[in-house]
């Protein structure tokens, strides 16, 4: 198997096993599994504008379309009760989906011998997470899977049995 036919792979899986948590909980969107803890609403965002921001600005060196939204959910950010200060979810919804698709897409461009070549423009003190575009690639993978755990802990605490077994 080719590595890019394996990041693609790991895109649809983490998006497969994400999603129908995500669409569990679109109605109770400030729910956290502690109090204070990440909300649903608030990982869907992070999630949605750290795509763009590690698969096309660190890893490409052009610009998160979704820069507005770094106060809010951006690196550093932190949940708010406020819903008002969010994006509303069919937003996120959308956004999502446009950055996924761009991220497929240009996934679709590469070889494997591109996925070697290094990130356009990495955080600073960050090199060992981004030493090329494959790997910075991976971020966003791994990204996804540590804050799916998140959202199994807030059904947990909703009292909701697991939609994967």
């Amino acid at each position: 198997m080719r590595a890019v036919d394996l990041l693609r792979c790991n895109f649809e899986q983490t998006e497969a096993l994400t999603m129908p948590i995500f669409e569990d909980l679109r109605e109770m969107p400030l729910a956290a599994a502690t109090p204070g803890g990440n909300q649903a609403l608030w990982i869907f965002g992070h999630l949605t504008y750290c795509e763009g921001l590690i698969a096309r600005q660190f890893l490409l060196g052009v610009p998160n379309e979704l820069d507005a939204w770094a106060p809010t959910l951006g690196p550093g950010s932190r949940p708010e009760e406020d819903l008002e200060l969010y994006p509303s979810w069919d937003e996120i919804v959308a956004n999502f989906r446009q950055a996924r698709d761009r991220t497929l897409a240009w996934l679709a461009t590469q070889e494997d011998e591109d996925l070697d070549l290094p990130c356009l423009q990495p955080p600073e003190g960050m090199d060992m997470f981004f030493p090329n575009r494959g790997v910075g690639l991976s971020i966003v993978i791994s990204h996804w899977w540590n804050h799916r755990g998140q959202l199994c802990d807030i059904r947990k605490t909703l009292g909701r049995s697991p939609i994967f077994r």
